[in-house]
């Protein structure tokens, strides 16, 4: 299973830096935790996909495809979106 790797405040909420997750791409994998780790969901989902502003690497390169097929041994590192900016 690839390891996942969570970062900030989500590591708070799954109660883990990093676990294997299993799943046969990105999308899986992510849909994989959510389930073993609801608390997540309003972090990492929006309407089912993985909400925009989350930044997920996969070994070490930035990726936005939920397709992007995983090994055993890829890591795949997950950050929260990052606040800041001007308010609205």
């Amino acid at each position: 299973m690839p390891l996942v790797k969570l970062f900030a405040n989500l590591r708070k909420v799954a109660a883990f830096k990093e676990a294997p997750i299993a799943g046969r791409n990105i999308g899986e994998v992510v849909s994989e935790l959510v389930r073993q780790k609801p608390g997540l969901e309003s972090y990492l989902l929006e309407n089912g996909q993985i909400r925009p502003h989350v930044v997920i690497t996969l070994n070490g390169h930035p990726t936005t495809d939920e397709q992007a097929l995983v090994t055993e041994q890829d890591e795949i590192a997950i950050f929260p979106p990052i606040a800041g900016g001007s308010p609205h």
